[in-house]
């Protein structure tokens, strides 16, 4: 949007920047394995809302999948809680995903035939950033999608 601006002999023109909408959403999940597909259904459901489609859009259900599986399976134990966030702005979108082990220690390597240990490097592949953080009592692993960068990104590697 533009403003003009007269002032004697002097014109102007003022631009307005649409500011930026910060939307944001959240969850609490039982740490059990059959709350991923719910994490996942409602991931997808508010990317919908909030106009995300496509590969990226995939990605991110792919991310969090990976990422609640992670905190679900090695970072939780019967009657704990795991927490599932999303913050978008402008075309940047950020999953959390936050457990009650605050140790951070390193993911052990897959093994080439077995069927898991890979999670963590597929994260690192999907996303355009990522990294863990914590607390005395907490840990939280974050991952960033960028709308459009990656995928434009990853077809030319």
């Amino acid at each position: 949007m533009q403003t003009l601006l007269m002032t004697g002999a002097m014109q102007m023109v003022a631009v307005k920047q649409p500011r930026s909408r910060l939307r944001q959403w959240g969850t609490t999940l039982e740490a059990t394995q059959t709350m991923v597909a719910v994490a996942r259904r409602g991931v997808r459901s508010v990317l919908t809302e909030w106009g995300w489609e496509g590969e990226r859009a995939d990605d991110l259900v792919t991310i969090c999948s990976e990422l609640v599986t992670n905190a679900i399976r090695h970072a939780s134990r019967p009657g704990d809680t795991v927490d599932l966030r999303l913050q978008e702005i402008d075309g940047d979108c950020r999953i959390e995903v936050l457990d009650s082990r605050p140790d951070l220690s390193l993911p052990r390597l897959s093994v080439p035939c077995g069927e898991s240990g890979r999670g963590l490097i597929l994260v690192r592949e999907l996303a355009d950033d990522m990294d863990v953080a914590a607390t005395p009592t907490t840990k939280k692993v974050w991952a960033r999608v960028l709308l459009t960068a990656a995928a434009s990104l990853r077809s030319t590697a």
